[in-house]
């Protein structure tokens, strides 16, 4: 916290700051949500609920000063959640935690993927919770050669939607109901423009939150590269040091007329130190096209390797508990101001399939209406991954405006 007053304090001080150029930029949404629970989570899962409702309400608040060739950006995240699912009634044994279907309609509940700061309020108080946080909060300086950031900051690469492996630092939110999020990153990057067809990015980062900020820093020593072979076909690679693992990976994309495909691949090793752990892969095939001015379709298939010593409750890197998966999401534009989405995801190893359709509506002064709803449709008979038993059946409005 220091650390970011410090930097606040001594670039607005500097007479390159006279007189730079302030925007300010954001976001409200309120969203109602009717739930209703698995029999299976009752019975296996202690998660004794039937039909509850859920009410959310979000936003972001974003401000730019830039002033020649540096800039710094900050933005603020607030989330207002309430719902008889976070009070459960104790037991003889005592108090209970929320249930975990409470983690899932916040995804993601982590707003800062590596944490050294901080600067963020959490508190649930019987049925409801509150956070907010300074989830972007940098100073950025660009040249013709290289781009330097330092402080709290985005990490955006990787053209995976629903799984995005070779990107650990910013969640993609693809299947849930919460769009307008992004999580931040606390340390450094600097970017090489080696030339006009490639260019590299160094991270060092740090992380306290694993051991609730006492204790020392879990460090992240990471490489991003892009290289843009031809107009159609680019090649990413990514290689580093992160949560105690180390990460190899890359993803090559190739772009048609109307049209892309690609593919990621990710290994990480077994954690250092002398915590449990093992070696995973992920791999993602992915194609994407406009077929016409009003349709749009994507394809997604992936695997990750199911991480065994993962707690119940944590989804991990992508929103549904799934190892191998395929999911195909279409967009169809009905009308300028009404357009409907579809996205079936399936679990080809136990058969699970979720079902999300959305409608939206543009009601005119930068406002939309949302009608949302989620399903299982296959329950699947896979025992090694009981967190599929988690996922509700929903269906709720949203209403969000930008400004």
């Amino acid at each position: 916290m220091k650390f970011l007053s410090c930097l606040l304090m001594f670039c607005l001080s500097s007479p390159t700051w006279a007189g730079p150029n302030l925007d300010l930029s954001g976001n409200v949404e309120g969203q109602v949500r009717h739930t209703s629970n698995n029999s299976e989570a009752q019975d296996d899962l202690f998660q004794d609920w039937e039909e509850e409702n859920f009410y959310l309400f979000y936003g972001n608040l974003n401000g730019k000063l830039e002033k020649d060739n540096s800039r710094i950006e900050a933005n603020w995240f607030l989330r207002y959640s309430q719902s008889k699912l976070y009070d459960p009634k104790p037991t003889i044994f005592g108090e209970r935690d929320p249930y975990f279907v409470t983690t899932i309609f916040t995804f993601p509940s982590q707003l800062v993927a590596r944490d050294m700061f901080k600067l963020q309020y959490k508190r649930q108080d019987g049925d409801h919770q509150i956070e907010s946080i300074l989830n972007k909060f940098y100073y950025e300086h660009d040249s013709d050669k290289y781009r330097f950031m330092l402080g709290r900051m985005y990490v955006n690469y990787g053209l995976g939607e629903i799984f995005n492996p070779v990107n650990p630092f910013n969640q993609p939110t693809g299947l849930t109901s919460i769009s307008q999020v992004a999580q931040g990153n606390d340390g450094a990057s600097i970017t090489y423009f080696l030339s006009d067809t490639h260019t590299i990015q160094f991270l060092l980062l740090g992380d306290k939150s694993i051991n609730d900020y006492e204790g020392k820093i879990d460090s992240t020593v990471w490489a991003h590269g892009e290289y843009q072979y031809s107009d159609q076909l680019q090649l990413d690679y990514v290689i580093g040091e992160d949560q105690n693992r180390y990460k190899l990976g890359g993803q090559i994309s190739y772009r048609l007329e109307e049209a892309m495909v690609f593919s990621q691949l990710l290994y990480r090793s077994e954690t250092s130190g002398n915590k449990p752990s093992h070696n995973l892969w992920d791999l993602l095939l992915g194609y994407d096209q406009q077929l016409s001015g009003k349709w749009h379709i994507r394809f997604e298939s992936g695997y990750q390797k199911q991480n065994r010593y993962m707690a119940l409750n944590n989804f991990g890197e992508r929103f549904l508990p799934t190892e191998y998966f395929g999911a195909l999401a279409n967009v169809y534009e009905f009308h300028p101001l009404f357009k409907a989405s579809g996205t079936i995801i399936n679990d080809l190893k136990s058969g699970f399939t979720y079902f999300i359709a959305k409608g939206t509506y543009d009601l005119g002064n930068s406002m939309e209406a949302e009608l949302f709803g989620f399903t299982p449709v296959s329950k699947g008979d896979d025992t090694d991954n009981v967190a599929q038993k988690l996922v509700t059946t929903d269906v709720g409005l949203a209403l969000r405006a930008f400004f």
